[in-house]
């Protein structure tokens, strides 16, 4: 359990924003069931550090908190575990706005609003996306690659929201100006929002408003191999898989399904969505689709 009692004494800074950037790898890298080990102990030394930090080093503290709870509500969101998301989302925003890292609380406001659009309040979702976008410009000022970057993300983030709101107009006009920050942010470091990450988003959105076509054609334009961490290919291998599907070609769905396997197996296996997209293909082609039944059986959708 997440927030099971896990004894510990507090440790240096720099010794937890180790941990904390090894957590993030492990999330980069899809290593679902390692990073859910290690968040217990992790959540209960950045507590620990918060609580004992003196005053001067306290808003410091609260600051690594808000990362340790952001990347665990990450996984939950991954897990769909959305009433565990709900708690951790909110402690993460809680502890960034006692924090001094304004990209930490914009972060974690991302994936409050991610959790609140999971739980089919869109319109709060939107706004909130919105808020935390403008709030982060206007503390600012975006002065560097990294704060471009995730003031990217937060538009996207709000594109893909409007589209689930079937907004259209909204959607294609968010993730244009989140192109343009893409751009300024650039592609130095493969764990930021980057033009890449753009590309991906654009498949995402056409899917999500019904244009299936239009997002086969974007992910045509998109060379998984060039996308760095595991997390968004696997990202790209299920919103192609998806994409397929809605086109009914159901032979390059299993193959897309098939890439991520091969690519991100803990994807397939913990990730409800390509666990229904499985079911489904087997029941509508178990006997068509060579392998299939074995696939299935492998991430026990059988």
């Amino acid at each position: 359990m997440l927030f099971g009692r896990v004894s510990v004494t507090p440790i240096p800074g720099n010794q937890l924003a180790a941990q904390l950037a090894a957590a993030r790898a492990d999330f980069r890298a899809t290593r679902y069931s390692q990073l859910a080990r290690r968040l217990p102990r992790l959540l209960a030394q950045a507590i620990a550090g918060r609580d004992a930090a003196a005053v001067d080093e306290a808003p410091r503290a609260a600051s690594r908190l808000a990362q340790a709870y952001n990347v665990t509500t990450q996984l939950l969101i991954k897990l769909h575990d959305n009433g565990m998301a709900w708690a951790t989302a909110d402690r993460a925003v809680q502890a960034a706005q006692s924090g001094d890292d304004p990209m930490a609380l914009a972060d974690a406001r991302r994936l409050a609003a991610t959790v609140m659009r999971r739980t089919q309040h869109r319109d709060g979702a939107q706004k909130l996306m919105l808020d935390a976008a403008q709030a982060l410009q206007a503390d600012t000022g975006l002065p560097d690659a990294a704060h471009s970057a995730l003031y990217g993300q937060l538009l996207a983030a709000a594109s893909y929201t409007a589209a689930m709101r079937d907004d259209r107009d909204s959607a294609w006009t968010l993730l244009g100006e989140a192109e343009n920050a893409a751009r300024r942010a650039g592609d130095a470091e493969s764990n930021r929002f980057s033009m890449l990450e753009l590309a991906v988003y654009k498949i995402s959105v056409s899917r999500v408003l019904g244009d299936y076509g239009t997002a086969v054609d974007y992910a045509r334009l998109v060379d998984p191999a060039r996308i760095i961490s595991p997390e968004r290919r696997a990202r790209y291998w299920e919103d192609t898989a998806l994409a397929l599907h809605g086109r009914g070609r159901s032979q390059a769905t299993f193959q897309a399904l098939l890439a991520a396997e091969r690519d991100t197996p803990q994807e397939v296996r913990f990730r409800p969505r390509a666990q229904q997209l499985t079911a489904d293909l087997l029941a509508r082609n178990s006997h068509s689709l060579p392998g299939m039944r074995e696939f299935a059986g492998r991430f026990g959708v059988l």
